[in-house]
């Protein structure tokens, strides 16, 4: 049940106008199977799927879940009936790399659904996940509007831009795969005490080649949402800390669809440190997605927090594999780094 990834953007009928572009690259050509309440596919976490060198994005594990949690009979099909989506993800329960094949289920549950993903040679979960639908939390989108700047014009001229990996599947330049190639950006003001960084999508034409790419139905899909919030939350911990991460835990709450074509600014903000880098590190970030309005203010769309691990090997891998140098140099200076 593992899945084959083509090296090249696809030209096949599953292209990037099908409307399940995103179920083949997640799925090649592994079949979907259907048990009553429950779906399941086969994942290969090849190349395609890369964020950090030789480890599987998060992102991806995520959005596999969200998009089998879709083919459920009790997924609304509405958006009265759908939102505030909440989503959360335990990661980590057993190590998952390049080549892995992976086996992910995702069963109906009350008032929304489970998931969990598994290697084939090891039947702890890589990733655990509950979904809830109609769900009231709204706690994170205060939390988020509490330090979000008004609107576009508040954050203009004061972006200042971070190293990226080249084939990671969300901020990578040089893929030969579908990728959300995205930028980050230290938001270097001192209206605040906490270190933000941003990332934007919509305002570069290029964009349709790569984040609106992912959508169904003129709909962006879940697995750009997500992915591109834990990234920039990511980065948000490593500007507060210097060490590099993986992800323990995340929530999201989805409070509406994006359209393909909203102009949309990632926020994420590093709210407590513990520990040091070279030693055991915990942080915990929160952000979210907003949408800019005609007028030129957000509206927080999707709201996160979440949990991130140090990894010492990690902020090593940064130090090699990040690029332009000089902007890893300079990233690691702002974030403290001996």
């Amino acid at each position: 049940m593992t899945s084959q990834h083509s090296p090249e953007v696809s030209s096949s009928p599953h292209d990037r106008d099908s409307r399940n572009f995103v179920r083949t690259f997640l799925f090649g050509d592994s079949d979907v199977h259907e048990d009553g309440k429950c779906v399941r596919a086969g994942l290969l976490m090849d190349l395609c799927t890369e964020g950090w060198v030789g480890i599987p994005h998060g992102g991806i594990g995520m959005g596999a879940i969200m998009e089998l949690a879709m083919m459920l009979g009790n997924y609304p099909q509405n958006a009265e009936s759908l939102y505030p989506l909440s989503a959360d993800f335990r990661m980590g329960g057993s190590s998952v790399k390049i080549g892995d094949s992976l086996i992910v289920e995702v069963s109906e549950a009350e008032g929304g659904a489970v998931g969990r993903i598994s290697a084939e040679r090891d039947l702890s979960p890589y990733v655990s996940a509950s979904i809830r639908y109609r769900d009231a939390a709204s706690h994170r989108r205060d939390l988020v509007a509490s330090y979000i700047p008004g609107g576009i014009s508040d954050i203009e001229n004061q972006l200042m831009p971070l190293p990226h990996y080249k084939n990671c599947f969300v901020c990578g330049v040089g893929r030969s795969h579908p990728g959300l190639k995205r930028s980050f950006h230290f938001l270097d003001s001192n209206e605040s005490s906490r270190k933000i960084v941003v990332s934007t999508v919509g305002f570069d034409t290029r964009d349709s080649e790569a984040f609106y790419l992912f959508q169904r139905n003129n709909i962006i899909h879940p697995i750009a949402s997500l992915a591109l919030l834990d990234e920039t939350m990511g980065w948000a911990g490593f500007m507060a800390s210097a060490s590099g991460a993986v992800t323990v835990r995340i929530s999201y709450t989805l409070y509406r669809d994006i359209r393909v074509g909203e102009r949309v600014v990632a926020f994420g903000r590093c709210d407590k440190v513990r520990g040091n880098a070279g030693s055991r590190l915990l942080f915990w970030a929160s952000g979210g997605l907003a949408i800019v309005n005609s007028d030129g203010s957000f509206e927080t769309v999707v709201a996160a927090s979440g949990q991130w691990l140090g990894v010492p090997e990690l902020t090593r891998q940064m130090k090699i594999e990040l690029m332009p140098k000089e902007l890893t140099e300079r990233a690691f200076r702002i974030a403290g780094a001996p």
